[in-house]
């Protein structure tokens, strides 16, 4: 954000500022999301397709443990799809040992998943305030994201784990 545009691609937005153009409004990002370039790094990879009732279940059996791995997968899995998604798996995965920053990780991370879904084009969206409320009532985010980063998968035809497409 900025009292000036710093380029010829910033917008401003109502309150007369000006912002980079990934923090530009999902209504007009969508549209040119198919067709933004990669970042330095070249073709996206695709993660791996998971049973989300499966992932929730290894959560519940190893007592938390399988919930961890697989939280820094996902993050690692978005970030490998599209390197113009930030994130720090490991940073995301050790947020989770900090109250409040813990639902702020998880909240943040269906914003990720929702960028994803973006870049494949894939219609619905991911919410992180949505996976927030399912992690509360029962850690039920894991079924939630799952799910939907499974669709962006599916939008490639599910290829193995760590195919580039």
């Amino acid at each position: 954000m900025s009292d000036t545009q710093q380029g010829s691609d910033w917008w401003q937005a109502s309150d007369g500022k000006w912002y980079p153009p990934e923090s530009r409004p999902q209504s007009q990002a969508s549209a040119n999301a198919a067709t933004q370039p990669l970042a330095a790094g070249g073709a996206r990879r695709v993660g791996k397709t998971r049973n989300p009732w499966g992932v929730w279940l290894l959560t519940l059996v190893t007592f938390g443990i399988y919930g961890l791995y697989w939280y820094y997968k996902v993050n690692d899995e978005v970030r490998s799809y599209d390197p113009t998604i930030e994130v720090e798996p490991v940073l995301s995965l050790l947020a989770m040992f900090v109250p409040i920053v813990n639902l702020v990780s998880v909240f943040r991370t269906g914003g990720r998943i929702q960028q994803a879904q973006i870049a494949a084009g894939a219609a619905e969206r991911c919410s992180g305030g949505l996976g927030l409320l399912f992690g509360i009532l029962g850690g039920f985010q894991t079924v939630y994201y799952q799910s939907q980063l499974n669709k962006v998968w599916d939008r490639h035809g599910n290829p193995p784990e760590n195919t580039a497409v």
